[in-house]
């Protein structure tokens, strides 16, 4: 190595959650425990020249006498562990790394470091001066009408007309699209039926279209888009002639009782309005307090920055991982071909995770935020609301334990949530209805 060149070395970030403790066992208990096990070998060990049971203790030895220590080693080590893990008051987090030690003084004892994880100190931070938003969305009569209309519209009937065509009609044509004079696969089509207006087809197809009546036709030049998913297509100008053959106007169901019962509703007009509402209104709800937990458990994870053990963060990688194999399986994707994710890919995740479900457990000790039973039923009666026997449907969701735990997570995760807003700048905001339903908040 010349005088210009420098080693660089990375040192190891100090682990402020990692501890020790000390693991004493003595040689004599040591011994007897091999002994013991040393006996139990003897009772079923077999030999040419011997009767079962009945080997040389020496020999027994010789084929058993590594596995029997090593037997009686783990077993002592195992109790002095939880002697010690007791005796300490650590809150340990984490399975020990067992570390044999060099006591050059203590002849008759063996010596052991077990290393671990505890569980941080979470110490609850001020929201005071941290600005969060709570949002409202009426739903009023006008709601209810837009959806009663967009019910309407997907009821819909066709009734062949003699006019140009229009938007929400149906048309039927015939079209063939070339590329150079070449007619390319996916372009060409005979009897195709579709509602214009309703983006099954390019835009600039669809307003071609538009204008023309049954028995006129047209040539038009049509720019894929670069984002088509065809790869020959994409950002290709190509030339389409289409023949219309049928423009039919759509024809809707009247408001009125047989349309609740087609609905489902027994009782009318009014009886299907309100529980149109009331759908509505959950549906509303659940939207809104989904965007305000996730901008409040956002905020609150960039102010609880305290450390949490590796141990609990590559175990929630992992889950992760696994979780999102279990998707790709679920989705029809042959995950037995995919190379293993690299173990960091969850890292950053995993560990937000972890350091917010340890913030919320400290919440729940310090301010009582746990879901409580009366929270988790409403949560099922509300889930059981659109059914037609809601009684049932709780009964049976009261049942699954897996079902209950999940409910009483959203109940906490609501507390939490409110706990923050309550302790934070917060400000009311109305969210429009369309934008909120189209998700586009």
């Amino acid at each position: 190595m010349t005088e210009q060149e420098t080693v660089k070395t990375e040192e190891t970030p100090v682990n402020p959650l990692e501890r020790s403790l000390e693991l004493v066992i003595s040689n004599d208990e040591l011994n007897a425990r091999l002994e013991k096990y040393l006996k139990e070998f003897a009772k079923s060990a077999k030999m040419p020249g011997f009767r079962k049971g009945h080997v040389p203790a020496d020999r027994v030895r010789a084929m058993y006498g590594n596995e029997a220590f090593d037997r009686a080693v783990n077993e002592l080590i195992g109790l002095a562990w939880q002697k010690a893990s007791a005796e300490s008051g650590l809150r340990i987090a984490s399975v020990p790394r067992i570390d044999a030690k060099q006591v050059a003084d203590d002849a008759a004892n063996l010596h052991f470091d077990a290393v671990f994880e505890v569980f941080p100190d979470v110490e609850i931070p001020s929201f005071a001066e941290v600005e969060l938003k709570r949002y409202t969305c009426p739903v009023t009569d006008a709601e209810v009408d837009k959806t009663i209309d967009v019910m309407r519209r997907q009821r819909a009937t066709y009734s062949v007309v003699d006019r140009a065509a229009q938007n929400d009609d149906s048309v039927k044509v015939n079209f063939k699209g070339t590329k150079d004079g070449e007619a390319f696969p996916g372009g060409t089509a005979e009897g195709y039926s579709f509602v214009l207006g309703q983006g099954r087809m390019l835009p600039e197809f669809e307003a071609a279209v538009v204008g023309l009546k049954a028995g006129e036709s047209k040539t038009f030049p049509l720019t894929f888009p670069e984002t088509y998913g065809v790869k020959d297509l994409e950002g290709q100008t190509v030339q389409f002639d289409i023949d219309v053959l049928e423009v039919s106007e759509p024809v809707y169901p009247e408001v009125d009782d047989e349309f609740a019962k087609s609905l489902g509703v027994e009782d009318g007009v009014e009886a299907m309005r309100k529980e149109i509402r009331a759908n509505l209104e959950r549906e509303v709800k659940a939207r809104l307090e989904m965007r305000t937990r996730g901008e409040v458990f956002e905020v609150a994870s960039k102010h609880v920055t305290f450390a949490v053990p590796k141990a609990l963060v590559n175990e929630e990688a992992e889950r992760l991982s696994e979780q999102m194999m279990r998707d790709l399986a679920a989705r029809g994707i042959d995950v037995k071909k995919m190379p293993k994710m690299p173990a960091n890919t969850f890292a950053a995740q995993a560990e937000n995770r972890v350091r917010m479900g340890l913030f919320v457990d400290a919440l729940i000790q310090a301010e009582k935020v746990e879901g409580t039973d009366e929270q988790v039923k409403a949560l099922a009666e509300d889930m059981a609301a659109s059914y037609e026997t809601p009684d049932e449907v709780v009964g049976y969701i009261m049942k699954d334990q897996n079902r209950v735990a999940s409910l009483k997570n959203q109940a906490t995760e609501r507390n939490v949530t409110e706990w923050v807003l309550a302790h934070a700048k917060t400000t009311e905001e109305k969210v429009d209805f369309d934008e909120l339903m189209a998700t586009q908040f």
